[in-house]
């Protein structure tokens, strides 16, 4: 790939947990045995766990993605370690996302933009959207220290999208008694790209910190867009809320992919398939406590202009569960994001519901929970 020479620091691993800890149970899906030139090809077992585990769990692994561990996840680890340490705090500042004013993660997210129990979180992270690439757009987007990489970053974001989100798509469109590419149609026109490819960092909040939160580093909630990559790495900290209403740490499973379905795939399927809930606590091993963890996802998503009500050709979708008012306010894909987006992690008006739980209504009249 581009941009394998340009010097920058290499990532190293934080050491992996020799401790046992109350793993869910998840899937793997093979993404090797999904084949043909549109990716059509796709063994009825295949369909049959997968569609059962994004039913059920909503939480897989996938392995065999056609991606080298050294050259490229080493290197995108490395990147994401570089887009944190290489670039100042006045270029992050100048870069920084218009979250609040335009929904809109694209570029640095600083340190305590959100909030939990009173506590500022202690996430930055920088994101790209699919039109951050464009020439005219790079230096409006990408500091200085990170224009030698953007082909390179690039090149990975479209494999991420064109292949692996693809894989997945045709796998799901079967799920839902479709044509294999019915669900890539809604997500493959350039011009209404908006998928998100995120580095993030996790800084270990102080002491005090944690306390007051639980150890909770990010709320348990549900992803906005489609479907979400995650490149496992080693520190334990992520957790799913599995059917059981158990919160369970997710293993680290080497070069593998963590894949969970958003709120999207969810309205689409008629509520079929399931949108995961999921959060990042402290590390229950105090070896790996001390570490950052370093993470790199892609969000991948429909177009801009996909309504999210539940798709009509499927058999399943149509006979599943109606959301904003029986469809009559169904938002598009763009408009959920940017509003999921500006309100996640603010005072916005919220309601204390069984459990302690607490709800937010939504565009549509749609209203989501936030986990505690």
């Amino acid at each position: 790939m581009p941009g394998l020479t340009s010097d920058i620091p290499r990532w190293e691993y934080p050491p992996t947990s020799d401790k046992t800890f109350d793993y869910a149970q998840l899937e793997t899906l093979d993404l090797s045995k999904i084949t043909g030139d549109e990716y059509e090809n796709v063994p009825e077992e295949v369909v049959k766990t997968i569609g059962d585990a994004f039913a059920r769990d909503g939480f897989i692994y996938a392995t065999n993605h056609g991606l080298s561990s050294e050259q490229i996840l080493r290197r995108q680890f490395s990147i994401a370690q570089h887009a944190f340490d290489g670039v100042s705090e006045e270029d992050k500042a100048r870069y920084r996302a218009k979250i609040l004013e335009e929904g809109d993660f694209t570029g640095y997210k600083p340190r305590g933009h959100w909030k939990l129990k009173g506590v500022r979180d202690q996430i930055e992270h920088f994101s790209l959207g699919g039109q951050s690439y464009a020439p005219e757009r790079r230096e409006q987007i990408f500091p200085p220290a990170l224009l030698p990489l953007v082909d390179e970053i690039e090149e990975f974001t479209n494999y991420n999208h064109d292949h692996i989100f693809r894989k997945i798509l045709s796998v799901l469109s079967l799920v839902l008694k479709l044509p294999p590419t019915y669900l890539w149609n809604l997500a493959s026109n350039k011009d209404e790209r908006f998928d998100l490819f995120r580095y993030a960092l996790y800084h270990p909040p102080s002491p005090d910190e944690d306390k007051q939160t639980d150890g909770v580093r990010l709320q348990g909630h549900t992803d906005f867009n489609a479907v979400s990559l995650l490149y496992s790495q080693p520190i334990v900290s992520l957790q799913v809320l599995m059917p059981d209403n158990v919160w369970r740490f997710v293993r680290h499973v080497p070069d593998a992919l963590v894949i969970n379905l958003g709120d999207a795939m969810h309205f689409i399927s008629g509520g079929y398939l399931k949108q995961t809930i999921h959060r990042v606590v402290s590390p229950p091993d105090p070896v790996q406590a001390p570490y950052r963890r370093l993470g790199v996802f892609y969000f991948a998503q429909f177009n801009r202009s996909t309504r999210l009500a539940p798709i009509a050709d499927s058999p399943v979708a149509s006979q599943g569960k109606k959301f904003f008012e029986e469809g009559r306010k169904a938002p598009t894909a763009w408009e959920w994001e940017c509003s999921r987006v500006k309100a996640y992690g603010q005072d916005g008006k919220k309601k204390v519901i069984e459990g302690g739980h607490e709800e937010e209504e939504m565009i549509g009249g749609e209203k989501v929970v936030h986990y505690n």
